[in-house]
């Protein structure tokens, strides 16, 4: 695992380095070249047709293994061979000023998610409740809105966790998502570049159910434009848990303030719309794969979670 961590540490670092040295090459051309981050002609004004107010995004995603906040809900004593794990989520958004004739995004964008996670050993996973293979099934209300005076998108939300087989477990929670462009901190290395470098990310969660405990997660990332349509993007993320570990997995976790991990990722995003010169107009495909690893820190690791080593593949269609 030490390994694992070095090279996604060296991945992470070659490309943003060679993501900055792109970038500065791209800041050095005239306005009148403007290009993508591979240098070549825009074309996507034309290709794609004007976003309306609404949306609709549905993907279907295949997991090694189902990791939530650290905790695996996909393994049990004696599992051998992994069993895989098969996730649907649904996305429909609304951007009411543009419904009315107003400016996209004046009102910010509200959106109704759902989450399906099947599990194929579901029965030996949990012998008593395993009733059936679907596991979990979320639905979450979201607002999202772009400050752009400090380039920040905000985010809100309210999700409802449901477990059919075990439903005393439901439980919800709100929660607050921030997300930088943070190029004006690089203006000195890349002058004429207006895409984020890192990308911080920052989420809170607050249970107010079964749980009670809270959440939190600080992230940077960077997408690499590897060829036109496809997009590798390292990224590293750090866990904090407030008496959330603990109800959770059902352990005598302290609850103090502590880190819980470090997730270190490598997603690889190929558009298939565009590789594959499909017409925009009923909507674009994506195919993804990833991998995660997560590095169980501290009393966490001792007593609620362990390191894990995961990944799978998405298929998403957006329209």
């Amino acid at each position: 695992m030490t390994r694992v961590r070095a090279c996604l540490g060296v991945v992470l670092a070659t490309v943003l380095l060679a993501s900055a040295s792109r970038a500065q090459e791209s800041a050095s051309t005239s306005p009148s070249e403007s290009t993508a981050d591979t240098g070549q002609p825009d074309t996507s004004a034309t290709d794609e047709p004007e976003a309306g107010p609404l949306s609709f995004d549905i993907t279907y995603y295949l997991y090694s293994d189902y990791i939530f906040r650290g905790i695996n809900f996909s393994e049990y004593p004696g599992e051998g061979r992994e069993a895989l794990n098969h996730q649907i989520t649904t996305s429909l958004g609304l951007d009411l000023a543009q419904l009315f004739g107003h400016e996209p995004g004046t009102w910010g964008n509200f959106s109704f998610d759902t989450f399906f996670e099947w599990y194929a050993d579901q029965k030996a996973l949990d012998p008593v409740h395993g009733g059936q293979n679907l596991q979990e099934v979320d639905y979450s209300l979201f607002w999202s809105y772009d400050i752009k005076p400090i380039a920040t998108s905000l985010k809100l939300s309210y999700v409802f966790y449901t477990f059919p087989n075990a439903k005393p477990l439901n439980t919800q929670e709100w929660q607050v998502g921030l997300e930088h462009n943070d190029a004006w901190m690089w203006k000195w290395l890349l002058p004429g570049n207006e895409d984020g470098v890192l990308n911080p990310t920052v989420l809170f969660a607050q249970d107010v159910d079964e749980i009670q405990g809270w959440w939190a997660e600080i992230g940077i990332s960077h997408g690499f434009e590897v060829v036109h349509g496809l997009t590798v993007t390292p990224s590293l993320l750090m866990a904090v848990d407030h008496d959330y570990l603990g109800p959770a997995t059902g352990t005598n976790l302290s609850g103090s303030t502590k880190l819980a991990y470090l997730q270190w990722g490598l997603t690889a995003d190929f558009d298939l719309s565009t590789i594959g010169k499909l017409p925009h107009d009923p909507g674009t495909w994506t195919l993804s794969t990833f991998l995660y690893y997560n590095q169980a820190l501290g009393s966490a690791e001792k007593i609620a979670i362990q390191d894990e080593f995961y990944g799978g593949m998405s298929l998403g269609w957006s329209f």
